[in-house]
């Protein structure tokens, strides 16, 4: 079986060189491959990850203030911030069950981010997931 962790974790990356460079997909695109290989269907559900999260970044960023007022997206790390918006964009635009998202997540914050963040990445989207009815 396909695992997508793996996808998840390309759409980290995409949209972290993204934040980091100011550029483009495209531009970040190579690079993310190059050093991180998947196969054809992974990289089409990461870059399906991607989009959602650019086509929603303003909507989040409401949302992260309903939901954690005393933290503006911009006070998150930018790691744990890139792995909610993922875990919301997969919500909405992916048949993923809630409770894969959810676990998924966390087991990403808890390899690419600190000890505190497995939690809080938890807490932030079950209040997202209870907003949107998913949960």
């Amino acid at each position: 079986m396909l695992s997508f962790r793996q996808a998840r974790v390309f759409a980290l990356q995409l949209l972290y060189a993204m934040d980091i460079t100011g550029e483009q997909p495209g531009y970040c695109l190579r690079g993310v491959l190059d050093s991180n290989p998947i196969e054809e269907k992974q990289q089409a559900f990461g870059m399906k990850l991607v989009d959602g999260v650019l086509a929603k970044k303003a909507e989040f960023h409401k949302i992260f203030l309903e939901i954690i007022p005393e933290w503006s997206p911009e006070r998150l790390s930018m790691i744990d911030r890139i792995i909610i918006e993922i875990a919301m964009a997969e919500m909405l635009f992916a048949d993923t069950p809630i409770k894969v998202i959810l676990s998924e997540a966390v087991q990403i914050a808890n390899k690419f981010s600190d000890l505190e963040s497995p939690p809080f990445v938890n807490g932030v989207l079950q209040g997202y997931a209870k907003k949107i009815g998913v949960l």
